[in-house]
């Protein structure tokens, strides 16, 4: 038997080891769980509150294009629903949204108003690039995105006030 006097840093590092790879076995059980997490937030004008997981979110109608933003270094492939789909998903046609990031970063966003690029191919709201989930420190994982190449229409600041990355949360005001 060992005891303390005989090896006090074996038995506390074993204790180590042992503690953390059950951490380890411990997070890696919690990752399906992963997929059931809510990445979106969205209250509607009664306070009702709607999670949007990954999930849900990819069971909407796709949407993907490629385009080079002023925020990545090179051209990707960006998916995932219209934010219109998702805005209507729980009955929000009209009116004004507050878009609201990760890192308290809000901008409202009046959609009569923005109906030059609010269309029926973008914004989408991204929960992919080129094919993958990707994570906060990519801008994830949800980033509303427009095609700006090729839109120089959508080369504007309204437009890119809107384009937010890491969005947890739309309210509808």
């Amino acid at each position: 038997m060992l005891t303390h006097s005989f090896c006090p840093g074996v038995t506390r590092g074993l204790a180590n080891l042992v503690f953390a790879t059950s951490m380890m076995v411990t997070g890696l059980s919690s990752l399906p769980a992963m997929a059931a997490e809510t990445l979106l937030t969205v209250v509607s004008g009664d306070g009702t509150e709607t999670a949007f997981t990954r999930d849900r979110l990819e069971s909407l109608p796709q949407h993907a294009f490629r385009t080079e933003t002023q925020w990545t270094w090179e051209e990707k492939e960006f998916s995932g629903p219209l934010l219109t789909d998702v805005l209507a998903e729980v009955g929000i046609s009209d009116g004004t949204v507050e878009l609201v990031a990760d890192d308290g970063y809000q901008v409202q966003l009046n959609i009569e108003d923005s109906a030059d690029y609010l269309t029926k191919d973008y914004p989408i709201i991204a929960t992919r690039t080129d094919g993958q989930p990707f994570p906060v420190d990519e801008m994830g994982p949800l980033w509303v995105i427009f095609p700006y190449d090729g839109h120089p229409e959508l080369e504007a600041k309204p437009v890119y006030d809107i384009s937010i990355w890491q969005l947890v949360k739309i309210v509808d005001k």
